[in-house]
């Protein structure tokens, strides 16, 4: 018999400087009220649609720990959240707190910002952890939340017009299938206050 897991990945909610459309990397920014219904909203849609968990990962970033502390406490999931410093933010180097437009984009896409990480390593970084998170917890489903270039590096992976320039809704939800050590997109980026 094989296990078979399901990985449900979360965007953290919305921050201020998503707000004010800055990079924050690994700046450690509380999430705003928007980002708590936002957190709140992704609960009712895994109740909604039956998505039920047995595991609960985040980010050690504090808008990743209360989005997954909201989705907690509103699906009265009663087992201790777990930090995995895998989930971490991309490390955008001296690119924390600039402006978000087409100069980043353009930085980005040519990996030119000085000492961010490469999206060979980030890609290496994630892929160890959710591989790593699934066979050790065979035949569960693993919420993992976490952030924009964490899941962006899972997707362009599986989708071949995604790239790390694509747009990520804040608390946007991707479905993920692992067995026999591949990985299945069943939906990537749905939005929760869509429903």
């Amino acid at each position: 018999m094989i296990d078979v897991n399901r990985l449900i990945l979360v965007r953290h909610g919305q921050t201020d400087s998503n707000l004010q459309q800055t990079v924050q990397g690994h700046v450690d920014n509380p999430l705003n009220e928007t980002g708590i219904h936002q957190a709140e909203a992704v609960a009712r849609f895994l109740q909604t649609h039956h998505i039920h968990f047995d595991l609960i990962f985040s980010s050690p970033l504090i808008r990743a720990r209360h989005t997954a502390e909201i989705i907690a406490k509103s699906v009265c999931h009663d087992q201790p959240i777990i930090i995995d410093s895998g989930l971490i933010e991309r490390d955008f180097g001296s690119y924390d707190n600039q402006k978000i437009d087409e100069h980043y984009f353009r930085m980005i896409h040519e990996q030119s910002i000085p000492n961010m990480e490469s999206n060979a390593h980030l890609e290496h970084r994630v892929w160890s952890t959710i591989e790593a998170l699934s066979n050790q917890h065979p035949d569960k489903t693993l919420l993992c939340v976490t952030h924009s270039h964490v899941i962006k590096s899972i997707l362009v992976r599986l989708l071949p017009d995604f790239n790390y320039t694509s747009f990520l809704y804040n608390c946007g939800i991707s479905l993920l299938e692992y067995d026999a050590h591949h990985f299945t997109l069943l939906a990537h980026n749905l939005d929760p206050l869509a429903d």
